[in-house]
């Protein structure tokens, strides 16, 4: 037999000898399964209601309405289990201030710990405990609004450049794929602002940077016996881990190992390009995200970088670590990540639902070119005028509401505890629905509704703040909010200024439609991808 028929012949052994192991590893799943539903506990115990639902599925985010049919039967506080495990939904602001805020040392860590073969793992959304701290500590300075100020050059170029593009648009009297156009402003800023590339993604056929970054996560939307199949077999110890990181199957791991190994690369290289420059003396002080994040590392190595507010405020009164200890390689890739990701993907969300409300609302979209002919001066807007664009980021924060990138929070009870007579218990993994809470009718009246005035400072200052929870509250809100915004608001402005964006027959959704439908998916997808219409204003004609 020859070389490529042994081979052969080898890769179909392999492949029928992992096809058993599979059909084993789900019948002991099952059974393990069963034994650990007979061993529960009880939330009725602690005096908390719990709707009896099979399984983990309301977990998922592509069950938050039966989460909220929950929320409106049983209460703003209820508990579900799966398994042996117990879990705690609350919509209740008083709670969330506890976990969140006052008691965070107690829910410092994230549900659920993922299993993959990626450095994106290691990234801070992802870290727990000790080391969610010096993580944190190392990454804050690098997001703070003076650092910001480096990069709004960038920023602020690649927002003429998406308005150009749509500018030939408008004038071609062409439909534009909003979402396609925003995730490549969104990556082109990513890719020039943390690492420096000569990146141009907007109206480009070949930009791999912005299509792997795209697919950077593998959202598997199993359904029917796939999802049984591979819900069980992650019930098994050791299944994931060994799938995903001794054989790097793509099965378990939630992480597209095809990006994975493009970024890994070019980081890498990149990485080690800055460390060089850095040896040798080459000044590249504030030149984008990487550098500073590359500095606040070795001043945490020297011992000379100081404690943001954030982590004195939680630490205070606690046992922790003093010093902080600089991150490995395989951390700072992951960060890297993480930013690729989290920087393209819910910016440009946000950015495309944004576009389509005010094409849906012409009367806050002349409002909003009103307050930009009013308080823009220059050629292309700047930050301070930006930050002058009182009622543009309460149109940003009106989309955040009724479309949230995140659409709940998962923390774990380090210690049981009782807060306003709820217990609790140890190891829970308690859910925030902020989807619930940003359409709660208590807090926002007359939800559905695309309001912008809501967000006046006299409307903000009548209700809670951690209503509004599109980027979290607390230690663990997001880092790159300030980057988000700037990102948004630099966006917007440039394309209203010179452009009107408009339904019509020919745009999806249409004029006049009801509000659109999304799929059931972990992120904000449309059901039909949404196309919009431009127009050029009168003075750009």
């Amino acid at each position: 037999m020859s070389c490529g028929g042994w081979l052969s012949l080898l890769e179909t052994t392999l492949t029928t000898s992992w096809t058993i192991c599979l059909l084993l590893a789900t019948f002991v799943a099952t059974v393990f399964y069963w034994y650990q539903n007979l061993h529960k506990d009880d939330w009725s115990l602690y005096g908390i209601k719990c709707p009896r639902i099979p399984g983990n599925v309301f977990l998922e985010i592509n069950f938050k309405h039966s989460l909220a049919n929950w929320l409106k039967q049983y209460g703003e506080t209820f508990g579900l289990q799966s398994g042996s495990k117990l879990i705690l939904v609350t919509a209740n602001l008083d709670l969330w201030r506890h976990i969140l805020i006052k008691d965070f040392s107690n829910f410092i860590d994230r549900e659920p710990k993922i299993i993959s073969s990626s450095p994106f793992i290691s990234s801070l959304f992802f870290a727990r405990g000790s080391e969610w701290r010096k993580h944190r500590q190392i990454l804050s300075p690098t997001f703070t609004t003076g650092k910001l100020k480096y990069i709004s050059k960038s920023v602020q170029k690649s927002a003429q450049d998406l308005t150009d593009y749509l500018e030939k648009q408008a004038k071609s009297g062409s439909l534009v794929l909003i979402k396609d156009v925003c995730g490549r402003y969104t990556s082109e800023i990513i890719a020039k602002t943390a690492f420096g590339l000569d990146a141009k993604f907007v109206g480009e056929e070949n930009a791999e940077f912005y299509e792997y970054s795209k697919n950077m996560i593998d959202f598997k939307n199993r359904r029917g016996l796939s999802k049984f199949i591979a819900n069980t077999l992650q019930r098994i110890p050791y299944v994931g881990q060994m799938s995903t990181e001794v054989f790097k199957l793509q099965y378990f791991d939630p992480v597209n190992l095809v990006s994975n190994k493009y970024f890994d690369v070019i980081l890498k290289s990149t990485i080690q390009e800055r460390k060089l420059q850095q040896k040798n003396g080459v000044d590249r002080t504030h030149s984008d995200l990487l550098d500073l994040l590359l500095k606040a590392n070795e001043e945490a190595a020297a011992g000379n970088l100081e404690k943001s507010e954030e982590l004195e405020c939680i630490e205070k009164g606690n046992d922790r670590e003093t010093s902080v200890h600089k991150l490995g390689d395989e951390e700072m890739l992951g960060h890297s990540m993480l930013l690729i990701f989290a920087g393209m993907e819910t910016t440009a969300t946000t950015l495309q639902m944004c576009l389509y409300e005010l094409a849906a609302n012409p009367d806050v979209q002349e409002r909003v070119f009103q307050e930009i002919a009013r308080v823009v001066k220059h050629d292309l807007p700047t930050l301070e005028e930006l930050h002058d664009l009182t009622y543009i980021q309460q149109v940003v924060d009106e989309t955040l509401r009724l479309y949230p990138p995140v659409a709940s929070a998962k923390r774990i009870a380090l210690e049981t505890k009782t807060y306003n007579g709820v217990t609790i218990p140890k190891g829970t993994t308690v859910v925030l629905p902020y989807f619930y809470t940003l359409k709660d009718p208590r807090m926002f009246q007359d939800p559905e509704t695309f309001n912008p005035s809501r967000f006046s400072p006299e409307e903000k200052d009548k209700r809670d703040p951690l209503a509004f929870s599109a980027f979290g509250h607390g230690p663990r809100i997001c880092l790159g909010m300030r980057l988000a915004y700037l990102e948004l608001k630099q966006g917007l402005t440039q394309i209203i200024r010179r452009l009107r964006v408009v339904l019509n027959d020919k745009t999806e959704p249409k004029k006049g439609s009801h509000r659109m439908s999304f799929r059931e998916h972990n992120l904000l997808v449309p059901e039909t991808p949404v196309a919009l219409l431009f127009e050029l204003r009168e003075a750009n004609q």
